[in-house]
C-alpha cells in the first residue's frame, strides 16, 4: 500500500469524521446498556410476581382519556369495508300517493308541470297554508324519492322537452329501465291532451 501525503486540512477533516463516527457508537453503545439493565430488571420483576417501577407504556396516538373513566372496549370487527346500513323501509306519506294516483289515474307518461298541476289541486285542500314555490319543492323531491330510491316511478328523456316523463314502473323494464314499446302510446309530447 503506497503512503499518501495528506495536508493538514484533510488530516483534520479525517479525524473530524472519525470522532464523528466514535460519538455515535459511544451514544448507540450506551443505549444498548440500559436496554440490558431494562431487561434485567424486568426479568427480575417477573421472577417475584411484582410490577417494575419507572417504566413507562407507551401509550397510542390521540386524546389521553379522562381521569377515573375507563375507556370503553368496542367490538372488533373484521377485515374489510363496514356493511352498509340498511334502512327500515317506510310507508309511502300523502305526497307519494298523490303523485301516484296522477300518473296512475292519467294512465300517462306526465312531465312535472303537468304532475304539478295535479298536485297543486290535491295540496290546496291537504296543505292549505303550503305556498305554490313550497308546493313545487315538495314535489320535486317526492319525484326524486319514487324514481330514485322507492322505485315506484320510471323516468322517460323524450329529448324533444325538457325535463323527465314520469310513469309507473311496471311500464319500464326492470333490467335496463327503458320504457317498453307497447307503452310508448302513453308518451303525450303535446299540452292539453
Amino acid at each position: 500500500m503506497a503512503k499518501k501525503n495528506l495536508s493538514t486540512k484533510e488530516l483534520e477533516q479525517l479525524l473530524a469524521s472519525f470522532r464523528s463516527k466514535r460519538r455515535v457508537l459511544l451514544f448507540e453503545l450506551e443505549q444498548v446498556r440500559t436496554a440490558i439493565v431494562d431487561l434485567k430488571k424486568r426479568k427480575a420483576a417477573a421472577e417475584k410476581g411484582a410490577t417494575v417501577t419507572g417504566t413507562t407504556t407507551k401509550r397510542g396516538p390521540g386524546r389521553p382519556p379522562k381521569a377515573g373513566k375507563a375507556p370503553a372496549k368496542r367490538p372488533k370487527r373484521g377485515p374489510g369495508r363496514p356493511p352498509k346500513r340498511v334502512r327500515q323501509p317506510q310507508p309511502l306519506n300523502g305526497w307519494d300517493n298523490a303523485v301516484l294516483d296522477a300518473i296512475l289515474s292519467s294512465k300517462r307518461l306526465l312531465p312535472k308541470e303537468e304532475l304539478l298541476k295535479r298536485v297543486s289541486t290535491w295540496a290546496r285542500t291537504a296543505e292549505p297554508k303550503m305556498k305554490a314555490p313550497e308546493v313545487e319543492i315538495h314535489l320535486t323531491r317526492t319525484l326524486q324519492k319514487l324514481s330514485g330510491r322507492k322505485k315506484l316511478l320510471g323516468t322517460y328523456h323524450s329529448g324533444l322537452r325538457r325535463g323527465y316523463h314520469y310513469g309507473s314502473i311496471d311500464w319500464f323494464f326492470k333490467s335496463t329501465g327503458k320504457l317498453r314499446p307497447q307503452h310508448l302510446d302513453k308518451l303525450v309530447l303535446t299540452e292539453g291532451q
